[in-house]
């Protein structure tokens, strides 16, 4: 009769052993698939000509948002997203031109400015010719606002929809290139 122990070793799974270098590329290509699943949700292409920038690491938001970061975020504003020029719920990736306690102001060329620093100009119209909305504000941003623009002049902007609310925002984008 075949001992117990006996029975476990043949029925048990055995391993081939691994040398340094096998047990190197293993951690590496496990890394790989690790990093692989996670990567694409942090990384965020561009192809707005609106953005200097057209590739950014995404990262949850920081605890102090400074003007000339850059944030992903939805803008719930019905006014721009009902006329057509801005798909409802897009994600949108803008640079903070203004922050909260800087004053915002605009001169009558729709021009805006904040601490006297240009951010750029209203346009009257988009490029279909359509009517666009202009903002209208004069003075510090509020608590917890954000004046976003984008480095292109026909940059669809805080310029036409407003502040963002800091709950508006869901990354901080870090621009790679």
């Amino acid at each position: 009769m075949k001992s117990a122990s006996n029975l476990r070793d043949k029925s048990a799974i055995r391993f081939p052993s691994l040398n340094n270098r096998e047990k190197t590329v293993a951690v590496v290509v496990l890394a790989a698939l690790l990093v692989g699943a996670w990567l694409p949700e942090r990384i965020n292409i561009s192809t707005s000509p609106s953005l200097q920038h057209r590739v950014f690491f995404l990262s949850k938001t920081k605890s102090t948002i400074e003007t000339g970061d850059y944030l992903v975020f939805r803008h719930e504003d019905t006014s721009f997203t009902q006329k057509g020029l801005q798909p409802a719920n897009q994600q949108l990736i803008k640079q903070i031109g203004c922050s909260p306690g800087e004053s915002l102001t605009q001169n009558d060329d729709k021009k805006y400015f904040c601490n006297q620093k240009y951010l750029g100009t209203a346009l009257a119209t988009d490029s279909t010719g359509r009517l666009l909305p202009t903002f209208q504000f004069i003075g510090p941003i509020p608590k917890n606002n954000y004046f976003m623009v984008g480095s292109n002049p026909r940059s669809f902007d805080s310029k036409y929809f407003g502040f963002i609310h800091a709950e508006e925002i869901l990354y901080t984008a870090l621009p790679l290139w």
